[in-house]
């Protein structure tokens, strides 16, 4: 390699130098180990990394392990909160009553293999969890991860922010799944595997747990009228039911729940324009009884309407009877003349199954009945 008179290295050899410089530090902070045939042994943080962007694809997978740990903090109600901003930004935040997180531990929590499960982990329908890396997972793969407020006993509340261009979700995500029941017990049926489906599953493996889901204003409402009832954890939730101005009321919202409303929707909230939401699992089982509902009045006809069907013949009215009667008794008077036959009285129509009876009395020239 040439070099300078001043012994410094050409500018265009010295990018060169600086590039595979860079390369080769990535893989050392990587790479434990080099392997024959081209393996390699990873070092733990590098695989750690690799095993959150496999944990978290979509935002599905987001809210799925957040109320994994609400249900894991012993919480009775978790409130998601969703909304998504520039069709692109999806805010998330989730309130729950579960047992709440020491402040030394707020920041400790987004850390690899940090877990409250220091005994066992759990496996549910989503698969495996207590490994301590599910807020790892979605710190690294979020724009923004916090816990916006917690302490011992009073709940938490935790807000994510994700681009949807690189974290995906489905595109459906108003529509509540249905609720079916079958011989087994009740599941989750027909429909779109979105974020409300998370929600709805949880419900059904979890009876005792209500979850709500809705947006910024909807959850404020309804963590208000939980907080009036006396049934909120503590904490920040104690104060929603006290406050009377719209502007108190945003500027809590936004910094102590991570619900930022405008002062005109926190005036919606306190004037009850603003309706606090139902259960995902109560909006399912209304939905499926109104189907069933529906399906009954489908399969059940009235005793007319069913003897209408098994007799068809009986919506005929007389008048009409009596009209197919008349027409008939002319064709044959028509047709029975040309041999010198005539009819004779009135005919006689009858219902019989699946067909009308037509009885005709016909006379020859000489008045003799045929």
């Amino acid at each position: 390699m040439m070099s300078s008179m001043d012994g410094t290295e050409p500018s265009g050899e010295r990018e060169v130098v600086d590039f595979v410089t860079q390369i080769t530090d990535s893989a050392r902070l990587r790479i434990e180990e080099n392997l024959p045939h081209g393996f390699v042994r990873l070092k733990v943080a590098e695989a750690e990394r690799r095993q959150a962007q496999h944990d978290i694809r979509s935002v599905e997978d987001i809210i799925t392990e957040l109320v994994r740990n609400s249900r894991d903090a012993g919480a009775k109600r978790v409130l998601l909160a969703f909304q998504k901003e520039q069709g692109r930004y999806r805010k998330i935040t989730v309130l729950d009553d579960g047992c709440g997180i020491p402040s030394d531990m707020h920041g400790l929590i987004f850390e690899p293999r940090v877990t409250s499960k220091s005994e066992d982990f759990e496996e549910d329908r989503y698969g495996v969890h207590g490994r301590g890396m599910a807020l790892f997972s979605i710190r690294s793969r979020a724009m923004q991860t916090q816990i916006v407020s917690s302490q011992p006993g009073q709940g938490t509340v935790i807000g994510v922010v994700v681009d949807t261009k690189k974290v995906p979700e489905r595109s459906d995500q108003a529509t509540l799944p249905v609720l079916a029941e079958t011989e087994e017990g009740e599941s989750v049926g027909s429909g779109p595997h979105n974020v409300a489906r998370v929600l709805l599953e949880m419900s059904v493996d979890h009876r005792s747990m209500d979850f709500y889901i809705g947006s910024f204003a909807d959850i404020l409402a309804t963590a208000r009228a939980l907080a009036t009832s006396g049934e909120a954890p503590g904490g920040p939730w104690d104060a929603l039911g006290e406050i009377d101005d719209a502007r108190e009321l945003a500027d809590l919202s936004g910094s102590l729940l991570g619900l930022p409303i405008s002062e005109r929707n926190a005036y919606r909230v306190l004037n009850d324009e603003i309706a606090p939401l139902d259960t995902a699992y109560a909006q399912a089982k209304h939905a499926l009884k109104a189907s069933e509902s529906k399906t009954r009045r489908r399969k059940a006809p009235s005793q007319g309407e069913r003897q209408s069907r098994s007799r068809p013949l009986r919506r005929i009215s007389k008048e009409d009877l009596a009209e197919i009667g008349r027409e008939c008794s002319e064709i044959v008077e028509r047709v029975a003349g040309r041999y010198y036959l005539h009819p004779s009285g009135e005919p006689r129509v009858r219902r019989g199954r699946g067909k009308l009876i037509i009885s005709l009395f016909i006379t020859g020239e000489e008045g003799e009945d045929e």
